[in-house]
């Protein structure tokens, strides 16, 4: 008499991204990593991109990514469109019923947390992009201080919890007072490109010719040295240019632009995340320019020191970024260099631009090195709801 043997039932991993993934580009990578990698189905929730005309629409193979909203328009319209879009993402987590849940930030967490309520057996994992504050919770939107307040109460029940740096990590453990919850919950998930953006640029840094600078990313007037850049450009317009890449930038910076003189300083509009490494082949040194507007900012390491990195070019970073300090090099080439944009009239930065007698050594930051962890507690987690 034969045995039936069953087929085992596809897992499913369900993702909810209330901001565009498109915007994100560290949430589109993993995405394509567990994709490729992951046995599991993957579903993701997200909202419309209102930037298409600068973005390509995101379309992962073998995910099923649905987009309810969109998030644009009058104050009204934009709050329908959070309601309707927490409550379908509630609904796809009722009618797909995964074992395991992910979500980005307190602002896609409600749908998440209600269904944890419900499915206890359910593994829940959080990633945030960014710390914030608590101060910042009190004093913004309403709906994110309501979620965090469950969230709060709900952290004890999590599976998975990151950051993208361990400061920002122990700080929001020291806030939200988790330190006696078990340490494998809690992980690092820095924001590091693909390999296949590993760019070998040859030291041409002898060769007597100008050196073409970068910024690539959202502008700011108000959080970013733009004004100084520019005037200090205006000082070398036959040894530096700048071209700036940005879809998202601010009133006051495009003014700014507008009206700087400087011939050897272009804003290109936007680009598509996935057209970055193409783009940035033509440059040599990579823009880093926040100032310290917030702890968030303090403590952060932009996701293009590492995709400048990635494509050979050497990055000038600013000062009051601290954690960016544990990258610092100068020994090798590309060059990763702390800049006080406040003093740029003191920077040498012909010795900054020379490579004489530096070795190039490879950007070590790829994904590739960092999502196994996801993908092994997934499996784990799988393994424990069988």
């Amino acid at each position: 008499m034969g045995v039936r043997m069953e087929r085992k039932k596809q897992q499913k991993l369900f993702i909810i991204h209330f901001q565009p993934l498109e915007l994100f580009p560290p949430a589109m990578n993993m995405i394509d990593y567990l994709s490729r990698i992951s046995e599991q189905k993957i579903i993701v929730i997200t909202n419309k991109n209102s930037n298409l005309d600068l973005l390509s629409k995101y379309e992962p193979v073998n995910v099923k990514i649905y987009r309810p909203a969109k998030l644009s328009g009058p104050s009204m319209y934009r709050y329908l469109n959070y309601f309707f879009f927490y409550l379908s993402a509630f609904f796809l987590l009722l009618r797909h019923h995964p074992k395991l849940v992910l979500y980005f930030e307190t602002l896609s967490s409600w749908p998440a947390l209600m269904y944890k309520k419900i499915k206890k057996r359910t593994s829940l994992m959080v990633h945030y992009h960014e710390y914030t504050e608590p101060k910042l919770y009190g004093e913004g939107m309403f709906l994110v201080r309501w979620m965090h307040e469950i969230e709060t109460k709900m952290y004890g029940k999590f599976s998975w919890i990151s950051h993208t740096n361990p400061v920002r990590l122990q700080i929001f453990k020291n806030d939200e007072k988790l330190e006696s919850m078990s340490a494998s919950i809690f992980h690092v998930l820095p924001n590091y490109p693909p390999k296949s953006w590993l760019t070998i640029k040859k030291n041409d840094s002898l060769k007597n010719k100008k050196k073409r600078l970068v910024f690539v990313g959202s502008l700011g007037y108000k959080n970013m040295y733009l004004q100084e850049v520019i005037d200090w450009l205006d000082i070398h317009p036959e040894e530096l240019s700048l071209d700036i890449y940005a879809y998202k930038i601010d009133e006051k910076a495009k003014q700014v632009l507008a009206k700087a003189n400087n011939k050897n300083i272009r804003y290109c509009g936007g680009c598509d995340y996935f057209s970055l490494p193409e783009i940035l082949i033509n440059y040599d040194i990579g823009l880093v320019i926040y100032k310290p507007f917030s702890q968030n900012t303090i403590h952060a390491v932009s996701n293009k020191v590492f995709e400048y990195l990635a494509c050979g070019l050497d990055v000038w970073f600013s000062v009051d970024m601290t954690y960016t300090f544990e990258y610092a090099r100068q020994s090798v080439y590309p060059k990763v260099i702390p800049v006080n944009f406040k003093e740029l009239n003191s920077f040498d930065f012909a010795l900054a631009i020379s490579k004489e007698n530096l070795q190039y050594e490879a950007s070590p930051f790829f994904y590739e090195n960092v999502y196994p962890e996801v993908l092994n507690h997934i499996n784990v987690e799988n393994d424990l709801c069988e």
